[in-house]
């Protein structure tokens, strides 16, 4: 890869990073997931990301543990070694949509509040958060079945 292009790539994955941090990743795991979004097999090690991002070992590991454990990137075994890589693919985004905790759990947390709370101005606003929830959720489901079929449209028109 040509210096030009590589300094072009590497303002591209701090320009990214940091519209990430703005949003709340903490800065080096928002800098090692724009990496990975930008490196050509979408798949490094962690010597790899420091080196590239000219961090310490140390720092990429806690990122790369923030990162694996939000469900962005996965880990694997780096065949014929003991090392570990980290792979970012299509699945992220679905985990970003469809893992929020807050909606998956959020349910039976709620249905439980508006038990204790019973006939009351605060059961009603815990009932409208579930069923916001439940909107989110059902939404959320349609939204990826059309995604879906959006993402297989254009890989047709790229391979034509």
């Amino acid at each position: 890869m040509a210096d030009d292009e590589t300094a072009k790539i590497d303002a591209f994955v701090e320009r990214f990073a940091s519209t990430l941090a703005d949003a709340g990743f903490p800065r080096l795991a928002a800098r090692v997931f724009a990496a990975l979004l930008a490196s050509e097999e979408g798949r490094m090690t962690a010597a790899a990301l420091a080196e590239r991002l000219h961090a310490s070992t140390g720092g990429v590991s806690g990122a790369v543990r923030y990162l694996v454990q939000i469900r962005l990137i996965r880990t694997e075994r780096d065949p014929g070694t003991r090392r570990h890589a980290y792979v970012v693919d299509g699945s992220w985004y679905e985990a970003t949509v469809t893992g929020n905790p807050f909606l998956s759990r959020g349910e039976a947390d709620l249905r439980a509040g508006i038990a204790v709370l019973g006939d009351s101005p605060a059961a009603d606003r815990l009932q409208e958060t579930l069923e916001l929830i439940q909107f989110l959720r059902a939404e959320t489901s349609a939204m990826m079945r059309r995604w879906e079929d959006r993402k297989a449209t254009l890989r047709a028109r790229r391979t034509a």
